[in-house]
């Protein structure tokens, strides 16, 4: 059977119809390429490697390798690392901001210690930790406040753009004791991220620490996580264990 000229054109005619209906609840649904790659950052991530702590857990080995700091912050960070493996080798660990019921903050958030989510619109990124309930709030709509309205939190002041599929970060006012694996830094400590979806299961966030009071040089590192369909917890730190001596030495309280 041959397919007429006037039949051909209403079978075209029919194709770019569904075509423009598809993509009319594409968009409806917030679809196409460029947003189905921003929205793929959603969901729950854990890291990756499954060794990436290194050898202990309990302390983690630096993320970008030995960082550059000038003084007298390198001495003062060698002492408390030697404090802290002699305090781990007697039994009385000294007391840390897990022990002190503190939030991680930035970036040791992004480190993933425990499971993070991370949910998205057009408005804002928010990324959730399950350790201490944490909340982090990436806004994409306003600017950075000014140094003098730039009140020092936890996880800092974080605002972001998208460029093309990727979202760059820029975090400032973390407070001093929200530190990367005890290491100190300044006031004026900046955070870059580059966060992209590499493939719809892997996530990777490129991080620039500029810290001039501080470090000798910015330092550079990479998180990469997994998906994962594990379900963040409530995790609510009672702190009635734990007793803090003097000497800032931890140890569980037995009455």
């Amino acid at each position: 059977m041959t397919m007429t000229r006037r039949s051909r054109a209403g079978l075209l005619a029919l194709f770019i119809a569904a075509a423009a209906a598809v993509t009319f609840i594409a968009s409806e649904r917030g679809g196409g390429p460029a947003e189905a790659q921003k929205l793929g950052i959603s969901g729950t991530w854990e890291r990756t490697p499954d060794d990436w702590f290194g050898e202990d857990p309990d302390n983690p080995v630096l993320p970008g390798g030995k960082i550059d700091l000038k003084e007298p912050f390198l001495s003062e960070y060698e002492t408390l690392k030697k404090k802290q493996a002699e305090a781990n080798e007697a039994g009385t660990p000294l007391a840390t901001t897990s022990s002190k019921c503190l939030p991680e903050g930035m970036p040791t958030l992004m480190a993933a210690l425990f499971p993070i989510e991370i949910i998205h619109n057009n408005k804002q990124v928010v990324v959730l930790g399950e350790y201490l309930q944490q909340v982090r709030r990436i806004l994409l709509t306003e600017p950075m406040p000014s140094k003098d309205k730039l009140e020092a939190t936890f996880q800092g002041q974080s605002r972001g753009r998208w460029e093309g599929d990727t979202l760059v970060v820029e975090t400032q006012g973390i407070r001093p004791e929200a530190r990367l694996y005890d290491v100190p830094h300044g006031k004026d400590m900046k955070i870059t991220e580059r966060i992209r979806l590499k493939d719809p299961d892997h996530l990777e966030n490129q991080i620039v620490i500029e810290d001039p009071e501080v470090l000798n040089a910015p330092y550079r590192f990479t998180f990469e996580y997994k998906r994962s369909d594990y379900r963040i917890q409530e995790y609510v730190c009672e702190n009635n264990q734990i007793v803090i001596d003097s000497e800032g030495k931890t140890a569980l309280r037995r009455n």
